[in-house]
């Protein structure tokens, strides 16, 4: 969810990647819908694993499960490290989802308004 809504908001701006802890190797119903209702494409949306995204050649990256999620990625990275904490909706029902997906859609907003204003 949080790749489409950034790829969405950034544009050509930014290249968004997304990678979970434990990817399930789909994405769920309930993601895909809420992207629907919301207005983002949701092609070309994987399942992946940290392994599976060029993570050396990121700028920023954000941990959606908070700073548990950053002691994962291997040191020797440089980008800046971000950590939001943020529910997974994963099995709630459309409202949970579309919260989630709205928060994620202001925390975006606001990242990319400040690395707009970054020299």
């Amino acid at each position: 969810m949080a790749e489409a809504i950034a790829r969405g908001l950034g544009g050509d701006r930014i290249v968004a990647y997304s990678a979970g802890l434990t990817p399930t190797g789909r994405i769920a119903e309930g993601t895909l819908s809420a992207l629907q209702r919301l207005g983002y494409p949701a092609a070309g949306l994987a399942s992946k694993g940290l392994d599976d995204v060029p993570l050396e050649d990121m700028d920023v990256i954000v941990s959606l499960v908070g700073p548990d999620g950053l002691r994962l990625l291997p040191a020797s990275l440089t980008a800046h490290r971000l950590a939001w904490s943020l529910r997974d909706p994963y099995g709630d029902d459309d409202a949970v989802y579309d919260a989630v997906a709205r928060r994620l859609e202001v925390q975006v907003r606001d990242l990319l308004d400040e690395l707009s204003r970054s020299p």
